[in-house]
């Protein structure tokens, strides 16, 4: 008896959860109707009774399409330029991996042929006529400097919209440094693991070479003598 007594209130507050609590306050009739309209899904709009399904109103709903609608506005206003910031960052990284590629060159002593036995210096080139390409170049006369296409390696070539917007010397050791340089050469010439940094004839302690995106933006390759290089 007293388990059917528990299993009566279990389902009494089932039937509660869904139907709502009044309903079984209402006389038997009216109480069948409201279980057999909510069952049915007949239940119509001017009906009294009202089941224990809900759902949005229509101002909930207005409410978030307009915020869906701001930030989707917002997404795709800002898309542009964090592109354009992204291009700008890899460009600097491929030029900063360039010139680490010239300093793995020189420093491990590859020939300039294959069997030549000539082991010359290798380095990167940048001139800012040029400021869509930059050149890895051998150094074969060990002048520390692009000779021209004789020396030339290899040249790369930009292909997003960034280009070379200055080369500098000694920004970072003597602010605020030599800037509008109309070439860089960066040469690693083995044994020595320190790297010359060289422009319009005078040596730096430091080079910068400056790439800018179309919206302005700027990133920074230095290269110190030390050999390191980094990205800002």
């Amino acid at each position: 008896m007293k388990n059917s007594d528990s299993k009566l209130k279990i389902h009494q507050k089932f039937l509660k959860k869904i139907f709502g609590a009044e309903t079984f306050h209402l006389p038997v009739r009216q109480a069948g109707f409201k279980l057999f309209t909510c069952l049915s899904g007949r239940q119509a709009l001017n009906s009294p009774f009202r089941c224990g399904r809900t759902g949005f109103t229509l101002i909930e709903l207005l409410v978030t399409i307009s915020i869906f609608t701001a930030i989707s506005l917002a997404m795709f206003t800002n898309y542009p330029r964090f592109r354009e910031n992204i291009s700008l960052k890899r460009t600097a990284q491929k030029i900063a991996l360039s010139v680490r590629q010239a300093q793995v060159y020189g420093l491990s002593v590859k020939e300039i042929a294959a069997g030549s036995r000539v082991f010359p210096g290798y380095g990167v080139h940048f001139a800012i006529d040029r400021p869509k390409s930059f050149i890895l170049f051998k150094d074969i006369d060990n002048g520390n400097d692009y000779d021209g296409e004789a020396e030339k390696d290899e040249q790369f070539i930009i292909q997003t919209n960034d280009k070379i917007s200055d080369l500098c010397g000694n920004r970072k050791t003597f602010p605020p440094g030599s800037c509008g340089l109309t070439q860089l050469d960066i040469v690693y010439l083995r044994p020595k693991s320190d790297v010359t940094l060289k422009g319009e004839g005078s040596n730096f302690a430091d080079a910068e070479v400056v790439i800018k995106s179309p919206n302005g933006a700027e990133k920074t390759i230095v290269i110190w003598s030390t050999g390191r290089i980094g990205v800002e």
